[in-house]
């Protein structure tokens, strides 16, 4: 097998788009986030940094009180490259750190979108 089929550092660090789904009805919408992919180098230091939270927090017997939800919005922060389509207030909704963290915040299913999303590595790769 050719070497380039096994390297899937730089397509996951170039990104792919999902189209959003409706929470509504579960029907495509016209928005599309573009985030890296899990062999980004973004998305392996947000895991590691899951990971040491993890262990800190069960080392001090707070694992319960550990907010998983923000865990993943701070790490889908950090790997958000760009979108299209999406408005507030009837204005274009700048792709900011700020703005996608409010939006992830806010909207558990888009979430759960880019989670399932990032998990099929097929996602980023071609061929």
């Amino acid at each position: 097998m050719e070497f380039e089929k096994l390297a899937t550092a730089a397509s996951h660090e170039a990104g792919a788009e999902v189209n959003i789904l409706s929470p509504v009805d579960g029907s495509p919408t016209d928005v599309f986030i573009k985030i890296k992919g899990a062999d980004s180098k973004a998305w392996r230091q947000q895991r590691k940094r899951q990971t040491s939270t993890i262990i800190q927090a069960k080392s001090e017997g707070k694992l319960e009180e550990l907010d998983y939800e923000s865990l993943d919005v701070e790490s889908l922060v950090a790997i958000t490259i760009d979108w299209r389509n999406l408005t507030k207030g009837g204005k274009p909704y700048k792709c900011t750190k700020a703005n996608a963290k409010a939006l992830y915040e806010q909207s558990p299913s888009i979430v759960n979108q880019l989670l399932t999303f990032l998990a099929d590595s097929g996602n980023f790769t071609k061929g």
